[in-house]
C-alpha cells in the first residue's frame, strides 16, 4: 500500500472567533479572492496524495454553503462539539476506516504552502518509531510571566510556538483524543494529547510565514482586500436643449446631449470603468444602440445592471473618480448633489467618491462648446 494515497486531513473550523470579533466568524472572511477557510482547505485539496478532508464547523452554521469546495467529492462536512478536541475527535470518528495518517490543521492558517505539507509528510514517514509530527517556530518576542500581580522575565530560548499541520497516525490519535475527553482534558492542540496518552511524537521547524489569523489585525493590509481597478471614457455631443443629466442629477442648462438613451455620460463612464475592473465586457455589448429596447433607457438602469453582473463575480464598488470635461455648463456647484447621488446607487461612501471638472481651453470640438466627455476610473472589491 502506497502512504501516499492513504491520508486524510481535519480542518478544525467550529470556533465562534471571539477574540477576532465582527459579525461573522473569522475563517469566513475573505483574503484576497477567497475566504480564508477556503484557502486553507483548497492547499490539500490540490494536494494529489489526499484522499479526504474533513472540514469541521459548527452545526448551525450556514456560510459552509457558499464555500467553493463545498460540492467537492474529497470534502466532506463534520458537525464540531463544545472544544476544539471534541471537533476533532468527532472528525476522527467519522474518517474512513482504511485511512491509516490524519493531518491537522487550522483553517485559521491559510498561508502554509503546499512544499511545506510535502515536507512534513517525508519527515513523518523517514521515522517509524514515531506516531506524531508537528512544527515549531522560535519566539521573536521578549516574554515575560504571570506571577500573582508580577510579570517575571523568561528567557524566551526555552519556549517555542507550535504550529500546524501536524500529522498522526489516526489510529493512535483516535485512542489519545478519546482518553483525552474520558478525563475531561483540554488541549489546545493534538501533538500534546498524543503525549499525554504516552504516544511519541516529534517536532521539525515550521514556517514563519505560517502564522495563525487570531485578531482582525493579524491579516496584513495588503492581503485583506484584492483590488481591481478599471477604466471608463465616454464623449458626446451637445445640441440645443432644457438641460442634461450626470450622475443622476439634473444640471439646468440649454443644452442636451446627443445619444441613444438617456445621455448620462458620467454613468456611462462609470459603468465601463466597474465592467472593466470585473473583467466584464463593455456597455456597448450588454446595451448596444443598435437595439429599439434601448433607446431613451435610464442610465440608472445600465449601472444597475453592471452591478448586477459584478454581483454574480463576488465583487463590489470600493471606490471611483471621474473627470467630466465640458466648456459649459459649470459642474463645480453640483459636485456634492453628484457624490450624494452616486453614493446611494453605488451604496459606497461618499468619501470614496471623486469628482472633478475641467475644460478643454478651447481646443477642439469640446473645447469649442460642443461636446462633453467623462474619465472614469473606478475599483473593485469582493464582497464580504
Amino acid at each position: 500500500m502506497n502512504p501516499k494515497n492513504n491520508i486524510a486531513v481535519i480542518i478544525p473550523a467550529a470556533g465562534s472567533s471571539t477574540r477576532f470579533g465582527g459579525n461573522i466568524s473569522k475563517q469566513f472572511i475573505k483574503i484576497g479572492n477567497e475566504t480564508i477557510i477556503e484557502t486553507s482547505v483548497n492547499k490539500f485539496l490540490e494536494i494529489e496524495f489526499v484522499r479526504k478532508v474533513y472540514v469541521v464547523v459548527d452545526q448551525h452554521e450556514t456560510l459552509i454553503k457558499s464555500q467553493s469546495f463545498i460540492n467537492h467529492s474529497k470534502v466532506s462536512i463534520t458537525s464540531g462539539g463544545s472544544s476544539r478536541s471534541e471537533s476533532v475527535y468527532n472528525a476522527v470518528l467519522a474518517v474512513d476506516d482504511n485511512i491509516d495518517i490524519v493531518i491537522i490543521h487550522d483553517a485559521a492558517r491559510p498561508w502554509v504552502t503546499q512544499e511545506f505539507i510535502n515536507e512534513l509528510f517525508l519527515e513523518f514517514m523517514k521515522d517509524q518509531s514515531i506516531h506524531g509530527l508537528y512544527p515549531v517556530i522560535s519566539i521573536n518576542d521578549s516574554l515575560r510571566k504571570k506571577q500573582g500581580d508580577n510579570l517575571i522575565p523568561v528567557d524566551r530560548d526555552d519556549f517555542l510556538s507550535i504550529q500546524t499541520p501536524q500529522i498522526f497516525k489516526k489510529e493512535s490519535l483516535e485512542i489519545a483524543l478519546n482518553q483525552m475527553i474520558k478525563q475531561n482534558l483540554s488541549f489546545t492542540d493534538e501533538s500534546q494529547a498524543m503525549e499525554k496518552a504516552g504516544f511519541k511524537v516529534k517536532e521539525m521547524p515550521g514556517e514563519r510565514s505560517n502564522f495563525k489569523i487570531t485578531y482582525a489585525a493579524d491579516i496584513p493590509f495588503n492581503v485583506e482586500n484584492n483590488y481591481r481597478i478599471g477604466r471608463g471614457i465616454d464623449f458626446h455631443r451637445f445640441e440645443p436643449g432644457e438641460g442634461i443629466t450626470l450622475g443622476n442629477v439634473f444640471i439646468d442648462c440649454n443644452l442636451s446631449i446627443v445619444a441613444h438613451s438617456d445621455g448620462d455620460i458620467v454613468l456611462h463612464a462609470l459603468s465601463d470603468a466597474l465592467l472593466g475592473a470585473g473583467g466584464l465586457k463593455d456597455i456597448g455589448y450588454y446595451f448596444p444602440d443598435t437595439d429599439v429596447k434601448n433607446k431613451d433607457l435610464s442610465s440608472v438602469k445600465i449601472l444597475e445592471e453592471s452591478l448586477r453582473l459584478l454581483k454574480e463575480k463576488n465583487l463590489q464598488p470600493h471606490n471611483i473618480d471621474f473627470v467630466v470635461v465640458c466648456e459649459q455648463p459649470k459642474i463645480q456647484p453640483y459636485v456634492e448633489s453628484l457624490k450624494k447621488s452616486l453614493s446611494s446607487i453605488l451604496n459606497i461612501d461618499e468619501g470614496c467618491i471623486g469628482v472633478k471638472a475641467t475644460t478643454a481651453e478651447g481646443m477642439g470640438i469640446i473645447g469649442e462648446g460642443n461636446g462633453i466627455a467623462v474619465f472614469a476610473i473606478a475599483s473593485l472589491e469582493n464582497l464580504q
